[in-house]
Parts: structure tokens; sequence; C-alpha cells
């Protein structure tokens, strides 16, 4: 397993940051997100989460459930 941080804006315009675990396939030593969204799972868990909207003041929360049909693009944070 590897934890990974990630960038994710939504369909409404919300930035959201988060740590998502990344399960490592026996036969590989690389984790990929495209297995987390084509994963069975209709939600993506995010921790240590911090919510962005429109130049507002960022929310913080420990996990957030997101569904993924929420997703428009999603990135591992630099």
């Amino acid at each position: 397993m590897k934890r990974t941080r990630i960038k994710v804006l939504t369909t409404n315009n919300l930035e959201i940051s988060g740590e998502v675990t990344l399960f490592t396939p026996v036969s590989s030593d690389r984790s990929k997100l495209s297995d987390l969204l084509n994963g069975s799972r209709n939600c993506i868990v995010l921790t240590d989460v911090e919510v962005n909207e429109n130049g507002r003041q960022p929310v913080k929360m420990p996990f957030l459930y997101l569904n993924k049909p929420a997703i428009a693009l999603l990135s591992e944070a630099t």
C-alpha cells in the first residue's frame, strides 16, 4: 500500500486535496491513480482533506467520501 496526496477538481468547481491509499499489485512495485478510478467502488475515500470553493476560506476535514461521477479532473499533488 502507498499513501499518495491528490488534487481533484469536481464537476461543481470545488478544489479538493487529500490523501488516498493506492494498492500495489503483487506483480508490480507501482500503483496507479487510474487503478483507483477504474476500481469497482463508486466512491474514493480521502483523508487529511482540504476543500476550496471559489476563494472562500478552505475547509479542512479528517476524511471525505468522494463520488466518482463528481470528478472532473484528478492528479497527483506536487
